[in-house]
């Protein structure tokens, strides 16, 4: 209900990373989710390689897309079940062991079941940490062209917010 980016332009080049950062209430969420296309904006448009966002189709665009926010997004279902979710491919097991590996995620292979480890709804047998670095995991598999980052190591105890970051450079390495 409330305007919160107004008069408001960007362009961002492929091939780079950048940072919103400001105080609270500025519209750092908002903007990435405009850019995730979860919300549309209502006087001014998106363009994707020249395209508006509200033409393309959205299927092949959320494709091409990796968010990852403050709370991932998940199902009732196995850990492998979660990290294959939606994803257009088979990914081998030797790749599989590579992202749990790049993504700091070894902590699967203590558990008695492994990847087979039910993890129940909205992750609750895992600690917020855990759930980070899988959801992490997830998008190294799926490997899209556009990754949004939303405060994902806002709620971390600096231990856990290094590994998380190390698992962040891992994904953006190619």
């Amino acid at each position: 209900k409330k305007l919160v980016l107004k008069d408001f332009s960007l362009k961002l080049e492929a091939q780079k990373k950048y940072a919103f950062v400001g105080q609270s209430g500025w519209g750092k969420s908002t903007l990435i989710k405009l850019l995730a296309g979860f919300i549309r904006p209502t006087n001014w448009e998106i363009l994707i390689d020249k395209q508006s966002l509200w033409k393309i189709n959205l299927k092949t665009y959320f494709k091409n897309v990796g968010y990852l926010s403050q709370e991932p997004s998940v199902f009732d279902g196995t850990i492998l079940e979660n990290l294959l979710y939606a994803l257009d491919y088979n990914p081998t097991q030797e790749e599989i062991d590579q992202v749990i590996k790049l993504s700091k995620c070894e902590f699967v292979w203590d558990f008695e079941k492994k990847l087979k480890t039910a993890i129940g709804e909205k992750w609750v047998k895992l600690s917020w940490w855990q759930k980070q670095r899988l959801a992490i995991a997830k998008i190294m598999l799926k490997n899209p062209q556009i990754i949004l980052l939303d405060e994902p190591t806002s709620a971390l105890d600096s231990f856990n917010e290094e590994e998380i970051s190390i698992a962040l450079e891992n994904l953006f390495k190619n």
